[in-house]
């Protein structure tokens, strides 16, 4: 058996948060980030089986965060997924209910939920071919709460840091190149981004809840950072 991994906000970076869908291996999925609020904190996703046959699936809750960049996943009840356990039947959709327990209005809160398809096994016992397991994010967001993000080098790296109080979507480029970096950083998180050499402007693109866009440049090896909104 293949275990394929889809995290699948990765392909709506750009796109308005909580409304697009994305389709991998025969599902589609949809939202694929879920965003609730301390007065609203109960949401859905949909699940839709495009293939021949029926597929099952479980889930599972984590609460998210970072440590240098690196997301840390931990098994939770806070957030609440129903059905746990379920099967698709072809060209069917099923709807997964999601809630918080007691969610706090000062903080945001990040989780992940982990839908895992279960094999269907054969008769001769051995489970074969594709799985998929797909990781989409939930943030439970307080009214008014937003990113901010601030850079500085530090030899050949850029160290990123989200001082504010919302999450942040964001991709570094250097010319064409994408660098490597998270593709989501936390309120209150920082990350180290390695810098190819040269790199004397890295463009910093991020997006963050309500669909927001913007982009800078920032001149490494400068104390001026020019920043442009669009």
């Amino acid at each position: 058996m293949v275990i394929f991994r889809a995290l699948l906000v990765a392909v709506v970076f750009f796109m308005a948060q909580g409304v697009a869908s994305a389709q991998t291996g025969g599902i589609r999925v949809a939202p694929v980030l879920v965003s609730l609020s301390p007065e609203r904190a109960i949401g859905s996703v949909r699940l839709h089986n495009g293939r021949a046959t029926p597929v099952s699936f479980e889930v599972e809750a984590f609460v998210w965060t970072q440590v240098d960049g690196a997301d840390r996943l931990t098994p939770t009840n806070a957030l609440i997924v129903a059905p746990g356990v379920f099967e698709i039947a072809p060209n069917s959709e099923q709807t997964l209910r999601l809630g918080v327990r007691g969610p706090s209005s000062n903080s945001e809160a990040a989780y992940r939920i982990l839908v895992r398809e279960l094999p269907a096994p054969r008769r001769d016992g051995v489970a074969l071919g594709f799985a998929l397991e797909m990781s989409l994010p939930v943030f439970v967001t307080p009214r008014g709460a937003r990113p901010n993000l601030t850079t500085h080098a530090e030899g050949q790296h850029l160290i990123l840091t989200n001082a504010g109080s919302s999450f942040a979507q964001i991709a570094l480029l250097s010319g064409d190149q994408r660098l490597e970096a998270p593709r989501y950083l936390l309120a209150g998180s920082t990350a180290a981004i390695a810098l190819p050499a040269p790199a004397p402007a890295i463009r910093l693109i991020e997006a963050h809840a309500g669909g927001q866009q913007s982009e800078r440049t920032i001149h490494v090896g400068h104390s001026v950072q020019h920043a442009s909104v669009r």
